[in-house]
């Protein structure tokens, strides 16, 4: 049976680049060098912790959960 898990992700066409989810989860997430969130450690933080702090409160709804497969 194929086990599946969601990781946030970052639309860097629909970014603005404000910096709310580098503020609120440091630890999760980073402004890349084209000046856009990215994630660089979806562990970095609870689903939930993700949820409200990060894709919530993102003023252009640019961050959205995606389905993965654990090996």
């Amino acid at each position: 049976m194929t086990k599946i898990a969601i990781i946030p992700v970052v639309d860097q066409e629909m970014c603005i680049g404000c910096g709310i989810c580098v503020e609120n989860l440091p630890d999760v997430f980073h402004l890349a060098s084209s000046g856009k969130a990215a994630c660089f450690d979806p562990n970095g933080a609870t689903e939930e912790e993700i949820q409200f702090q990060a894709i919530d409160v993102c003023p252009v709804t640019c961050i959205h959960w995606k389905p993965v497969e654990l090996a």
